[in-house]
């Protein structure tokens, strides 16, 4: 197994020191593992109370049509009347 490459950084909500497996970026926050862990537990609480099941990656997985938007019989009539001549 490879060692990973890991960057001293300071943690923006606790302040301490701590090392984390991706290079820091200036104006993104760095958690060290505690406040990582009490930050993730919030989200996840955050997300399952605004968004519900239907609207999620899940409800699209099980549409018929994939999300693509169909053509009524009123639509394709609508446009028939006009051709194309090159």
């Amino acid at each position: 197994m490879t060692q990973r490459t890991m960057f001293d950084a300071k943690c923006t909500s606790c302040g301490k020191e701590c090392a984390v497996p991706f290079k820091p970026t200036a104006g993104k926050p760095v958690y060290c593992r505690e406040c990582f862990s009490k930050h993730r537990e919030k989200l996840q609480e955050t997300a399952s109370k605004t968004v519900s099941p239907a609207v999620g990656k899940e409800g699209w997985a099980r549409r018929r049509d994939n999300g693509h938007v169909r053509k009524s019989e009123d639509d394709v009539g609508a446009f028939s009347r006009f051709t194309y001549a090159p």
